[in-house]
């Protein structure tokens, strides 16, 4: 679609170690080597070469030098874009790892990527608020804009039209290559996550303060809100194949199907669930009773469910007609994110033990694991037609699994 798309015009209408020693002498060897064996170095060891005994990469991304925050994949499945700590984003190849373009000019650590509907564009976000957009042809910067914070940055399903969120609670819309821009301001509290509805004219947004908001994108203006939905932060929401509802997650452990229309909460569920396994060493101070945040939703497209994925490794199978769990499908650890195939009843998670998991959430069964990362994934992202999985961890690389070969069963 050309930048005088219909859908555009519609949005735009005119308009090291120091060791002292009491002495000043270094202690033996022998010493050191006994006081680190009781720091519990030993046993973090352990724990880490037990994460990695099993590697089912395809291709491996190693440019980045600090954690991977976000990963994103074209249209095609060629390219990948991805944004690290280290204030690095770059163009890749899935199927060898190999950089085509560095994203350079970030200032501060990138934790937003993403390709335009089409794939001819990439836009690159950092935590500064400094905002790029690439031409993906080209490999060179088509436009730099400026906001603030950036909290999520999404392209307009139809439209070259780039939206991002930002801590001051702002909202910002651009037409790319152009630069036009939009506002559309809140309050104060952070604007956290976003989705669209159907329609591309509409967008819903979820706030700090618990707040819900569906959004005008023409007129910049509310259209219903929820004030508040949570009682602690939105952390994400989703919209349902009709726009009639949007599905929300919070800190507050539970989620909540809210009408887009009145703005009004249908029901509240409890999906933030009390942990079923161990906590692990990292969230010791977690109780097997304690729900935990919801960190990811999604609306099934071909059946009637929705999902929740919870940090207590919990992600509910709800039945959207009767407003009841159908399934729990468990994991070890906190679940962070969620993707739905869109052609089978299959769910794919990204977990903070470092594992992809896929699940049938008719049964609720693991049908297939994946495993390489040495700790936590922080994002994932699948190919249209569920060949490839991404996974951005806090190891500081992107893997690249393939969903072509035969069924691997879990192993819980």
């Amino acid at each position: 679609m050309e930048d005088g798309s219909p859908d555009s015009e519609v949005i735009f209408e005119e308009d090291v170690w120091e060791i002292d020693d009491e002495d000043g002498e270094i202690p033996p060897e022998d010493d050191l080597q006994e006081e680190m064996e009781g720091m519990g170095f030993e046993e973090e060891e352990d724990e880490e070469e037990e994460m990695v005994t099993r590697n089912d990469a395809a291709a491996v991304f190693k440019g980045h030098t600090g954690s991977v925050f976000c990963v994103s994949l074209h249209p095609d499945g060629a390219l990948a874009c991805s944004g690290g700590e280290d204030d690095r984003a770059f163009l890749w190849r899935t199927d060898d790892a190999s950089v085509t373009m560095e994203c350079k000019g970030h200032k501060d650590s990138v934790t937003c990527t993403g390709f335009s509907h089409d794939g001819k564009y990439a836009a690159t976000g950092d935590m500064g608020g400094g905002v790029r957009v690439w031409s993906v042809e080209e490999r060179q910067p088509v436009c730099v804009l400026e906001s603030s914070d950036i909290e999520w940055l999404k392209w307009h399903p139809q439209a070259h039209v780039l939206l991002a969120g930002t801590s001051d609670g702002m909202g910002w819309m651009w037409r790319v290559p152009a630069g036009d821009c939009k506002t559309f301001q809140a309050q104060s509290s952070r604007n956290i996550c976003c989705s669209f509805l159907p329609d591309g004219k509409h967008i819903a947004c979820g706030y700090e303060d618990g707040c819900v908001r569906v959004w005008n994108l023409k007129e910049c203006v509310t259209t219903s809100s929820m004030s508040p939905a949570h009682k602690g932060s939105v952390n994400c929401l989703a919209a349902n194949s009709d726009g009639s509802l949007v599905m929300t997650g919070s800190e507050d452990s539970t989620a909540r199907l809210v009408s887009t229309t009145t703005g009004k909460v249908v029901v509240s569920l409890a999906a933030g669930m009390p942990r079923k396994v161990p906590p692990t060493a990292d969230d010791e101070d977690v109780t097997q009773s304690t729900p935990l945040s919801v960190e990811d939703v999604a609306f099934f497209p071909s059946l009637p469910l929705a999902l929740t994925a919870s940090l207590s490794g919990a992600v509910g199978v709800w039945d959207i007609a009767t407003q009841k769990l159908r399934h729990t499908l468990q994991h070890q650890a906190g679940v962070v994110r969620l993707r739905c195939s869109s052609r089978d009843p299959l769910v794919f998670t990204g977990c903070l033990d470092g594992g992809v998991r896929l699940w049938d959430v008719r049964g609720g069964e693991c049908v297939r694991e994946w495993w390489g990362h040495t700790k936590d994934i922080l994002d994932l992202t699948i190919a249209s037609d569920d060949s490839l999985i991404l996974s951005a961890s806090d190891d500081a690389t992107v893997l690249v699994f393939s969903n072509k070969s035969q069924t691997l069963h879990c192993s819980q």
